[in-house]
């Protein structure tokens, strides 16, 4: 059963604690309706719900959608929050959707920083998933990437749960027409004129003419190479913390005797995550730009320089040099 399949995900990835409180982001679709159903049907724990709903006003429907959601908590005895905002209005170069999201989270951190909630939980579901990791894989992405949709990750000291992550989207469709739930239905998923729509209406059913598995297929991929990432992971932790370095607010210093002591995979890591410290992500950089850095370690002369996007990388005499740009 679908409430067994929720219930056993909570436990499996740890996602609860009894009297947790926390925030749901509802938007009113079939999966987040879902959720929050599941949610109050839950038993074995005894939560503090907060429904919470960002209204990007991008949509004609967008005020009707808010109105259900407030109606739907009203019903279920659950503390609903709204939040209205001309999403057009303050879009500034970012794509709009991008400009929704951020908006959307700015949102639920300001309710977690109100409402003393450190947990939030999103209604991500399987096939969102297997959508995303094609996504990555088309755009390029390195392993991390290909981790797909955590069931649990963290941002700015907001826990992030995806109870959904192992049910399928068409289990919640057929839960909420057994059980006679209605939802709300965003028309713009059916356009192909969006990225993940084109993987969702094209791609996917070309590649399950080829597996009828390939959902499952793709999925139990991405948490594979979960598992390999957090080995991997804490392995340049490991490394990272024993070796030669000096540190300042803009610029790591790297011994470069103890990096050429590394094997390839790990002096990538290595680099990898000295630009995360610096950055606070490798976006802009592509496998091409950590190539140069191979380069610059193993075969150019000292004192040379490789220049990348928000970053320099100088070859010094003993030390590999990375200075980020944007101060």
């Amino acid at each position: 059963m679908i409430e067994h399949t929720f219930q056993k995900t909570i436990e499996k990835y740890n996602l609860l604690e009894k009297k947790d409180k926390l925030i749901l982001g509802v938007s009113g679709g079939p999966d987040s309706i879902f959720m929050l159903h599941m949610f109050c049907r839950l038993t074995t724990n005894k939560l503090q719900l907060v429904c919470a709903h960002f209204n990007h006003s991008l949509r004609e429907e967008a005020d009707e959608e808010e109105n259900f959601v407030r109606s739907v908590c009203k019903d279920l005895g659950i503390r609903f929050v709204s939040e209205k905002k001309d999403v057009k209005k303050l879009f500034k170069g970012d794509s709009l959707e991008q400009t929704a999201r951020n908006l959307r989270l700015d949102f639920f951190l300001r309710l977690s920083r109100q409402f003393k909630i450190k947990k939030l939980a999103i209604a991500h579901h399987k096939d969102d998933v297997v959508e995303t990791m094609l996504m990555r894989i088309i755009r390029g992405a390195a392993l991390k990437g290909l981790r797909g949709i955590l069931p649990k990750s963290s941002f700015k000291g907001l826990c992030i749960i995806r109870p959904l992550v192992e049910i399928r989207k068409g289990e919640i469709l057929q839960w909420l027409a057994v059980n006679k739930i209605s939802y709300r239905t965003d028309k713009t998923n059916f356009e192909d004129k969006f990225f993940r729509n084109k993987i969702r209406l094209k791609l996917l059913p070309v590649l399950e003419e080829l597996n009828p598995n390939i959902t499952n297929t793709i999925f139990n991929l991405s948490r594979l190479v979960t598992l390999d990432y957090e080995f991997i992971s804490a392995a340049t932790r490991d490394a990272y913390s024993r070796i030669k370095k000096e540190k300042g607010r803009h610029y790591v210093k790297i011994s470069l005797e103890a990096l050429k002591k590394q094997n390839t995979a790990m002096i990538l890591n290595i680099i990898r995550l000295a630009i995360e410290e610096l950055k606070g992500d490798t976006r802009r950089l592509d496998f091409r730009h950590f190539e140069e850095i191979l380069d610059l370690i193993h075969a150019r002369p000292a004192f040379s320089i490789v220049d990348l996007p928000d970053l320099e990388v100088k070859k010094d005499e003993g030390w590999l040099i990375i200075k980020s740009l944007l101060f």
